[in-house]
Protein backbone atom coordinates (compact mmCIF):
# COMPACT_ATOMS: atom_id res chain seq x y z
CA UNK A 1 0.00 0.00 0.00
CA UNK A 2 1.49 3.18 -1.43
CA UNK A 3 0.42 5.61 1.67
CA UNK A 4 0.81 9.75 0.50
CA UNK A 5 0.23 12.33 3.54
CA UNK A 6 1.39 15.79 4.37
CA UNK A 7 4.09 14.55 6.72
CA UNK A 8 5.54 11.75 4.67
CA UNK A 9 5.43 9.21 1.64
CA UNK A 10 5.37 5.72 2.85
CA UNK A 11 4.95 1.96 1.34
CA UNK A 12 3.29 -0.34 3.94
CA UNK A 13 3.63 -3.75 3.18
CA UNK A 14 3.68 -7.69 4.84
CA UNK A 15 7.02 -9.20 4.23
CA UNK A 16 7.73 -13.05 4.67
CA UNK A 17 8.66 -11.64 8.33
CA UNK A 18 6.06 -10.19 9.28
CA UNK A 19 3.54 -12.69 9.44
CA UNK A 20 5.00 -14.87 12.34
CA UNK A 21 5.22 -11.59 14.34
CA UNK A 22 2.11 -10.10 13.34
CA UNK A 23 3.96 -6.93 11.87
CA UNK A 24 4.02 -4.86 9.35
CA UNK A 25 6.74 -3.25 7.32
CA UNK A 26 6.36 0.46 6.81
CA UNK A 27 9.20 1.94 4.28
CA UNK A 28 9.95 5.41 2.86
CA UNK A 29 12.82 7.04 0.74
CA UNK A 30 13.13 9.77 3.41
CA UNK A 31 14.08 8.63 7.14
CA UNK A 32 12.30 12.10 8.43
CA UNK A 33 8.96 10.62 6.89
CA UNK A 34 9.70 7.59 9.42
CA UNK A 35 10.29 9.79 12.23
CA UNK A 36 7.10 12.36 11.96
CA UNK A 37 4.89 9.05 11.48
CA UNK A 38 6.51 7.58 14.22
CA UNK A 39 6.26 11.21 16.11
CA UNK A 40 2.69 11.67 15.40
CA UNK A 41 0.75 8.83 15.10
CA UNK A 42 3.02 5.59 15.32
CA UNK A 43 5.06 5.02 18.53
CA UNK A 44 5.29 1.51 18.40
CA UNK A 45 7.23 2.08 15.09
CA UNK A 46 10.81 0.14 15.48
CA UNK A 47 14.46 0.61 14.79
CA UNK A 48 14.51 2.62 11.52
CA UNK A 49 17.39 0.27 9.17
CA UNK A 50 18.96 2.01 5.99
CA UNK A 51 19.93 0.52 3.05
CA UNK A 52 21.53 1.56 -0.07
CA UNK A 53 20.39 -1.58 -2.25
CA UNK A 54 16.95 -1.62 -1.30
CA UNK A 55 14.38 0.07 -3.89
CA UNK A 56 13.34 2.01 -0.27
CA UNK A 57 16.18 3.31 1.84
CA UNK A 58 14.55 3.21 5.02
CA UNK A 59 12.30 0.94 6.68
CA UNK A 60 10.84 -0.43 10.00
CA UNK A 61 8.49 -2.73 11.53
CA UNK A 62 5.18 -2.04 13.60
CA UNK A 63 2.60 -4.64 15.25
CA UNK A 64 -0.53 -4.20 12.82
CA UNK A 65 -2.84 -3.20 15.14
CA UNK A 66 -0.65 -0.42 16.05
CA UNK A 67 -0.36 0.59 12.53
CA UNK A 68 -4.03 0.39 11.45
CA UNK A 69 -4.46 2.53 14.39
CA UNK A 70 -2.12 5.01 13.28
CA UNK A 71 -4.24 5.20 10.19
CA UNK A 72 -7.13 5.74 11.96
CA UNK A 73 -5.25 9.09 13.48
CA UNK A 74 -4.51 10.37 10.28
CA UNK A 75 -8.13 10.72 9.22
CA UNK A 76 -8.90 11.84 12.90
CA UNK A 77 -6.14 14.44 12.39
CA UNK A 78 -7.19 15.55 8.86
CA UNK A 79 -8.72 19.16 8.54
CA UNK A 80 -7.46 20.42 5.39
CA UNK A 81 -9.61 21.03 2.80
CA UNK A 82 -6.71 20.82 -0.03
CA UNK A 83 -4.05 18.29 0.57
CA UNK A 84 -1.45 19.84 -1.67
CA UNK A 85 -1.92 22.78 0.19
CA UNK A 86 -1.14 21.24 3.67
CA UNK A 87 1.65 19.25 2.07
CA UNK A 88 3.34 22.62 1.49
CA UNK A 89 2.83 24.13 5.03
CA UNK A 90 4.50 20.37 6.58
CA UNK A 91 7.19 19.66 4.15
CA UNK A 92 7.87 22.28 2.13
CA UNK A 93 7.03 23.25 -1.44
CA UNK A 94 9.57 21.37 -2.90
CA UNK A 95 7.37 18.47 -2.11
CA UNK A 96 4.08 19.64 -2.70
CA UNK A 97 5.72 20.45 -5.87
CA UNK A 98 6.86 16.71 -6.32
CA UNK A 99 3.28 15.15 -5.23
CA UNK A 100 1.52 17.95 -8.08
CA UNK A 101 3.69 15.80 -10.30
CA UNK A 102 2.14 12.67 -8.90
CA UNK A 103 -1.20 14.00 -9.11
CA UNK A 104 -0.78 15.03 -12.82
CA UNK A 105 0.07 11.38 -14.13
CA UNK A 106 -2.80 10.18 -11.89
CA UNK A 107 -5.24 12.18 -13.13
CA UNK A 108 -4.94 10.49 -16.82
CA UNK A 109 -6.60 7.98 -15.27
CA UNK A 110 -9.93 10.26 -15.18
CA UNK A 111 -8.76 11.99 -18.14
CA UNK A 112 -7.94 8.72 -20.30
CA UNK A 113 -9.75 5.74 -18.68
CA UNK A 114 -9.38 3.57 -21.90
CA UNK A 115 -5.94 4.06 -22.38
CA UNK A 116 -4.98 2.33 -18.80
CA UNK A 117 -8.34 -0.14 -18.70
CA UNK A 118 -6.58 -3.37 -18.03
CA UNK A 119 -3.63 -2.13 -19.42
CA UNK A 120 -0.03 -2.11 -17.16
CA UNK A 121 1.14 1.24 -16.65
CA UNK A 122 4.09 2.70 -18.59
CA UNK A 123 5.76 5.70 -17.93
CA UNK A 124 4.12 8.48 -18.89
CA UNK A 125 5.57 12.92 -19.63
CA UNK A 126 4.47 15.05 -16.46
CA UNK A 127 4.00 18.76 -17.25
CA UNK A 128 6.37 20.77 -14.69
CA UNK A 129 5.39 21.91 -11.72
CA UNK A 130 4.26 25.51 -11.96
CA UNK A 131 6.14 28.47 -9.59
CA UNK A 132 5.99 28.54 -6.28
CA UNK A 133 4.84 31.44 -4.78
CA UNK A 134 5.18 32.90 -1.34
CA UNK A 135 1.51 33.51 0.29
CA UNK A 136 2.13 37.46 1.16
CA UNK A 137 2.81 39.58 -1.45
CA UNK A 138 5.92 41.35 -2.02
CA UNK A 139 6.51 45.53 -0.84
CA UNK A 140 4.35 46.54 -4.33
CA UNK A 141 1.47 43.76 -3.80
CA UNK A 142 2.90 42.01 -6.13
CA UNK A 143 3.31 37.91 -5.97
CA UNK A 144 6.19 37.00 -5.25
CA UNK A 145 7.56 33.98 -6.76
CA UNK A 146 10.11 31.83 -4.37
CA UNK A 147 13.04 30.71 -6.77
CA UNK A 148 14.61 28.17 -4.65
CA UNK A 149 11.62 27.07 -1.60
CA UNK A 150 12.60 25.89 1.66
CA UNK A 151 11.94 22.61 3.51
CA UNK A 152 10.23 22.50 6.33
CA UNK A 153 11.00 19.92 9.05
CA UNK A 154 9.41 17.41 10.83
CA UNK A 155 7.46 18.69 14.02
CA UNK A 156 9.70 16.82 16.29
CA UNK A 157 12.21 18.88 15.59
CA UNK A 158 11.20 21.58 17.55
CA UNK A 159 10.75 19.48 20.35
CA UNK A 160 15.03 18.35 20.19
CA UNK A 161 17.07 21.07 21.41
CA UNK A 162 19.97 19.20 18.95
CA UNK A 163 17.97 19.79 16.28
CA UNK A 164 17.51 22.24 13.60
CA UNK A 165 14.06 22.92 12.93
CA UNK A 166 12.61 25.13 10.19
CA UNK A 167 9.04 26.23 9.39
CA UNK A 168 7.55 27.66 6.01
CA UNK A 169 5.05 30.11 5.85
CA UNK A 170 1.55 29.46 7.57
CA UNK A 171 3.27 26.01 8.31
CA UNK A 172 2.56 23.49 11.16
CA UNK A 173 4.03 24.03 14.42
CA UNK A 174 3.92 22.73 17.88
CA UNK A 175 1.56 24.56 20.85
CA UNK A 176 4.69 25.70 22.89
CA UNK A 177 8.11 25.82 22.67
CA UNK A 178 10.13 25.56 25.75
CA UNK A 179 7.13 26.18 28.09
CA UNK A 180 6.24 29.63 26.11
CA UNK A 181 3.03 29.55 23.67
CA UNK A 182 3.72 29.70 20.00
CA UNK A 183 1.02 32.27 19.22
CA UNK A 184 0.07 34.99 16.66
CA UNK A 185 0.15 38.69 18.57
CA UNK A 186 -1.11 41.79 17.62
CA UNK A 187 2.14 43.77 16.61
CA UNK A 188 1.58 47.64 16.92
CA UNK A 189 0.10 49.19 13.47
CA UNK A 190 2.31 52.14 13.91
CA UNK A 191 5.53 54.10 14.79
CA UNK A 192 4.16 55.56 17.89
CA UNK A 193 2.81 51.89 18.93
CA UNK A 194 6.35 50.05 18.26
CA UNK A 195 8.04 53.34 20.27
CA UNK A 196 5.87 52.79 23.33
CA UNK A 197 6.47 48.59 22.94
CA UNK A 198 10.30 49.60 22.96
CA UNK A 199 10.03 52.28 25.72
CA UNK A 200 8.20 49.71 28.24
CA UNK A 201 11.27 47.89 28.59
CA UNK A 202 14.02 49.89 27.58
CA UNK A 203 17.70 49.10 27.74
CA UNK A 204 21.14 50.92 28.44
CA UNK A 205 22.96 51.42 25.72
CA UNK A 206 26.60 52.79 24.00
CA UNK A 207 26.14 55.94 21.82
CA UNK A 208 25.73 54.67 18.42
CA UNK A 209 28.13 56.16 15.52
CA UNK A 210 27.62 55.01 12.27
CA UNK A 211 30.78 55.66 9.86
CA UNK A 212 30.37 58.28 7.04
CA UNK A 213 28.06 56.84 4.18
CA UNK A 214 26.47 53.96 6.02
CA UNK A 215 22.76 53.51 6.78
CA UNK A 216 21.97 53.02 10.17
CA UNK A 217 20.20 49.49 11.00
CA UNK A 218 19.30 47.61 13.73
CA UNK A 219 18.63 43.80 14.26
CA UNK A 220 18.48 40.90 17.39
CA UNK A 221 19.96 37.68 18.59
CA UNK A 222 17.03 35.75 19.73
CA UNK A 223 18.15 32.39 21.63
CA UNK A 224 16.28 30.40 23.13
CA UNK A 225 16.00 28.71 26.70
CA UNK A 226 17.20 25.33 24.95
CA UNK A 227 20.50 27.02 23.74
CA UNK A 228 19.14 27.38 20.41
CA UNK A 229 18.62 30.62 17.90
CA UNK A 230 16.48 32.07 16.03
CA UNK A 231 17.74 32.44 12.37
CA UNK A 232 15.84 33.66 9.21
CA UNK A 233 16.39 32.40 5.20
CA UNK A 234 15.58 35.59 3.35
CA UNK A 235 13.39 35.16 -0.18
CA UNK A 236 15.56 34.23 -2.65
CA UNK A 237 18.71 34.79 -0.70
CA UNK A 238 18.36 38.39 -1.59
CA UNK A 239 21.86 40.26 -0.70
CA UNK A 240 23.33 37.27 -0.98
CA UNK A 241 22.17 35.78 2.69
CA UNK A 242 20.87 32.01 2.68
CA UNK A 243 20.44 32.41 6.26
CA UNK A 244 20.95 35.55 8.80
CA UNK A 245 19.77 36.96 11.61
CA UNK A 246 16.67 39.61 11.76
CA UNK A 247 17.60 43.35 10.87
CA UNK A 248 16.61 46.14 8.85
CA UNK A 249 17.80 50.00 8.40
CA UNK A 250 16.15 52.53 10.73
CA UNK A 251 13.14 54.61 9.37
CA UNK A 252 12.57 58.25 9.63
CA UNK A 253 11.53 59.07 13.60
CA UNK A 254 12.05 55.15 14.19
CA UNK A 255 14.68 54.12 17.49
CA UNK A 256 17.29 51.37 17.31
CA UNK A 257 15.15 49.58 19.83
CA UNK A 258 12.34 49.96 18.37
CA UNK A 259 13.37 48.91 15.20
CA UNK A 260 15.19 45.65 15.97
CA UNK A 261 11.50 44.79 17.81
CA UNK A 262 9.95 45.52 13.91
CA UNK A 263 12.61 43.67 12.03
CA UNK A 264 12.27 40.69 14.60
CA UNK A 265 8.15 40.70 13.92
CA UNK A 266 8.30 41.21 10.39
CA UNK A 267 11.05 38.97 9.29
CA UNK A 268 10.57 35.90 12.05
CA UNK A 269 7.02 36.98 13.52
CA UNK A 270 8.40 36.70 16.77
CA UNK A 271 7.54 39.11 20.01
CA UNK A 272 11.08 39.74 21.23
CA UNK A 273 12.43 41.90 24.10
CA UNK A 274 15.56 43.35 24.00
CA UNK A 275 17.77 42.36 26.94
CA UNK A 276 21.33 43.55 25.92
CA UNK A 277 23.30 45.60 23.57
CA UNK A 278 26.23 42.89 21.71
CA UNK A 279 27.96 44.35 19.44
CA UNK A 280 27.63 46.76 16.10
CA UNK A 281 28.61 45.49 12.58
CA UNK A 282 29.32 47.23 9.28
CA UNK A 283 27.43 45.52 6.70
CA UNK A 284 27.36 45.80 2.84
CA UNK A 285 25.56 49.36 2.79
CA UNK A 286 24.38 49.68 6.90
CA UNK A 287 26.02 50.28 10.08
CA UNK A 288 24.03 47.52 12.66
CA UNK A 289 23.28 47.50 15.69
CA UNK A 290 22.93 43.96 17.15
CA UNK A 291 21.06 43.15 20.80
CA UNK A 292 20.26 40.37 22.06
CA UNK A 293 17.02 39.54 22.79
CA UNK A 294 14.33 37.00 24.15
CA UNK A 295 10.90 35.86 23.33
CA UNK A 296 8.05 36.69 24.73
CA UNK A 297 5.58 35.77 22.16
CA UNK A 298 4.42 35.38 18.51
CA UNK A 299 4.42 32.84 15.64
CA UNK A 300 7.06 32.35 13.44
CA UNK A 301 4.83 30.91 10.59
CA UNK A 302 3.24 34.65 10.89
CA UNK A 303 6.74 35.42 8.84
CA UNK A 304 6.67 38.36 6.30
CA UNK A 305 7.12 38.54 2.74
CA UNK A 306 11.03 39.19 2.67
CA UNK A 307 11.51 35.61 4.98
CA UNK A 308 10.48 32.12 3.14
CA UNK A 309 11.85 30.67 5.97
CA UNK A 310 12.52 30.63 9.75
CA UNK A 311 14.84 28.27 11.52
CA UNK A 312 16.23 27.32 15.10
CA UNK A 313 19.48 26.44 15.17
CA UNK A 314 22.07 24.71 17.41
CA UNK A 315 24.41 27.23 18.70
CA UNK A 316 27.04 24.73 17.39
CA UNK A 317 25.37 24.69 13.76
CA UNK A 318 25.03 28.27 13.14
CA UNK A 319 28.42 28.35 11.72
CA UNK A 320 27.18 26.49 8.81
CA UNK A 321 23.95 28.12 8.25
CA UNK A 322 25.11 31.78 8.61
CA UNK A 323 27.28 31.49 5.66
CA UNK A 324 27.63 35.23 4.51
CA UNK A 325 31.10 37.03 5.35
CA UNK A 326 29.38 39.93 6.87
CA UNK A 327 27.34 37.63 9.69
CA UNK A 328 31.27 36.28 10.27
CA UNK A 329 31.91 38.60 13.70
CA UNK A 330 28.35 38.27 14.72
CA UNK A 331 29.31 34.69 15.36
CA UNK A 332 32.49 35.34 16.86
CA UNK A 333 30.58 37.96 19.08
CA UNK A 334 28.28 35.17 20.25
CA UNK A 335 30.62 32.74 20.98
CA UNK A 336 32.66 35.24 23.42
CA UNK A 337 29.69 35.59 25.25
CA UNK A 338 28.16 31.56 25.05
CA UNK A 339 31.24 29.69 24.76
CA UNK A 340 30.96 26.04 23.34
CA UNK A 341 32.29 23.47 25.16
CA UNK A 342 35.59 21.97 24.24
CA UNK A 343 35.00 18.57 22.79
Amino acid sequence: MWLITPIGFFSIVRKPGDAAHNTLTVRARVRADLESLRALHLPELGEISESSHNDYRFRAQAPRPAVEQAMVKLVQTLTYGNFKSAVAKVQGYGRAGLYHEVWDVLHQLQTQPAKFAGQPAVPLKVAPAGPVLHPRPDEHGQPLVLKHPSQATPLATWGDPAARACVLPDGPLPPTLNGLALAAWAAPQHTAGWEALAQAHAIAEPPFQPPAGYKRAAGVVVREPDGRFWVVAPSNQFAGYSATFPKGRVEAGRSLQATALVEAFEESGLQVRLRAHLIDLKRSQSYTRYYLAERVGGLPADMGWETQAVMLVPQAQLPQVLTHPNDQPLLAALAQHWPLPQA
